[in-house]
Formats: C-alpha cells, sequence, structure tokens
C-alpha cells in the first residue's frame, strides 16, 4: 500500500484516440470483413454511431481532414462541414481550432454565416418558365409561323405586279402634276392631297415610300382617292379634261 498520495490512475493515464485515426481503424476492421453490427457490439454502441463514424471523412477535402488529423470532435461536426464547398471547409477548421472549439455548435454556426454561393446545397435561382401549357405554346407559334410563311408567299407572288403598277402610277402622277391646271386647281382646293402627291413623286425607292408612308400617313392620304373621284365629274379647271389625260 502506498503511504504517498499520488494520481497515477488509468484516468490520467490514458491515451485518447483522434477521431480521424478512430475512423481509419472502423474503415480497416470492416475492409477485413468485420460486420458492423460486431463492432456495435464490441464497443458497447449503437449501429447508427458506428456508421456515422464509418462515414466521418465523406464529402471532406483531403486539406480538412489534414487539419482535423489529431484533433477529437463528434461526428455532428463533419456533418456540417460537408454542407460547405472545400475553400470554405478549410475555413472553418482553421477557425475551429484557432479557438480550441471543434464542437458542433460551432460548426453550425459557422456553416449559418457561410455565404450561399460557399455552400454545397445552393442552387442558383433558375429562370422563370413560361406560364401556360408548353404544348399549347408550341402550337400557337406554328400556327403563327404558318401564318407568317402564306403572308410571304402571296407577296412574293404579287411582288412583280404590284411594283409594275406603282412605277405606272408614279408616271401618271408624274405627268398629271406637270399640268399647271391640274396642279393649281389641286393646290387652291385639296393642299394636303398635293404634299401627298409630292410626296411619292419624291421618292426614290420601295423602302423609302414604305418609311415615309409608315411614319407620316395622314387623313389626307386616305382622302385623296374620294377627293379625286368627287372632282373628276366635271369641276376641273379650265383647260383640263379630265385626271385620266395628263395631256389635256
Amino acid at each position: 500500500m502506498a503511504k504517498d498520495f499520488e494520481a497515477y490512475t488509468y484516468n490520467h493515464r490514458i491515451n485518447q484516440l483522434a477521431t480521424v485515426q478512430e475512423h481509419y481503424m472502423l474503415r480497416r476492421a470492416i475492409d477485413k470483413g468485420v460486420s458492423r453490427e460486431r463492432l456495435a457490439r464490441a464497443f458497447n454502441v449503437n449501429l447508427s454511431a458506428i456508421n456515422s463514424r464509418i462515414n466521418l471523412l465523406h464529402g471532406i477535402c483531403p486539406k480538412a481532414v489534414e487539419l482535423l488529423q489529431d484533433h477529437q470532435f463528434t461526428p455532428d461536426v463533419t456533418r456540417h462541414l460537408r454542407k460547405m464547398k472545400a475553400a470554405r471547409q478549410i475555413e472553418a477548421v482553421e477557425l475551429m481550432i484557432a479557438a480550441n472549439t471543434i464542437t458542433a455548435a460551432h460548426a453550425d454556426a459557422l456553416l449559418k454565416a457561410t455565404p450561399p454561393e460557399q455552400r454545397t446545397d445552393y442552387k442558383p435561382p433558375q429562370p422563370e418558365q413560361p406560364k401556360g401549357d408548353p404544348l399549347e405554346q408550341i402550337v400557337k407559334l406554328e400556327r403563327e409561323m404558318s401564318q407568317v410563311q402564306e403572308k410571304y408567299k402571296h407577296a412574293e407572288e404579287n411582288y412583280g405586279s404590284e411594283l409594275l403598277n406603282l412605277v405606272v402610277a408614279k408616271g401618271y402622277l408624274k405627268k398629271l402634276m406637270e399640268n399647271e391646271a391640274i396642279r393649281s386647281y389641286v393646290a387652291r382646293h385639296a393642299s394636303e392631297i398635293l404634299e401627298q402627291f409630292e410626296l411619292v413623286l419624291n421618292t426614290l425607292s420601295m423602302e423609302e415610300a414604305v418609311e415615309q408612308f409608315g411614319h407620316e400617313q395622314t387623313p389626307a392620304s386616305a382622302a385623296v382617292e374620294s377627293r379625286l373621284d368627287s372632282d373628276n365629274g366635271g369641276n376641273l379647271p379650265t383647260g383640263s379634261s379630265s385626271l385620266t389625260d395628263p395631256q389635256g
């Protein structure tokens, strides 16, 4: 019996195994054929505890594992770490080691402070999906494309004849406006129609005509035909027999 008080007991002299080393030990036993149930009975723990320690480093980057090599911690620490990307895992482990608190609560706090783009469970916002039935929209689009093709085909078929008619009409209008009697009469009684005539005569190309008439169309252009029809019955000035005879 020792007479001096001393603390040489097994509690003070025990050598604790690091958590990462414990993981490697369990993995080696599993690889050698030892069942997980047998390990749970040998350590007197639940099977879930054995599974959590076997999968301890799943999803953890090698650098973070190296930093945790000689430390003890619970499996919940790596459960929070695997929700972070590799760079954030290393940063979080370094912060916990510096604070000497490698705990699940500290890891959870660091996870909550992690920017969304540094988390593995972060999903970028998806573009807005079109409303309505996609099949119905496709059918509607095909119908509109068919109508456009029909209009284009019709315009292509009639382009030559319509262009010829426009050239003839422009030539006729030019001769008509060269008649001073007709020009003065139109200027006195329908100056807005004269502006439209001059616009046609000054047009050099079809593109220019479409652009000008699209931006400058006025009620006067719609009244040209009706006004000429009403004046064609005998109200022309002296010296002009009819609008269809520019030489008159």
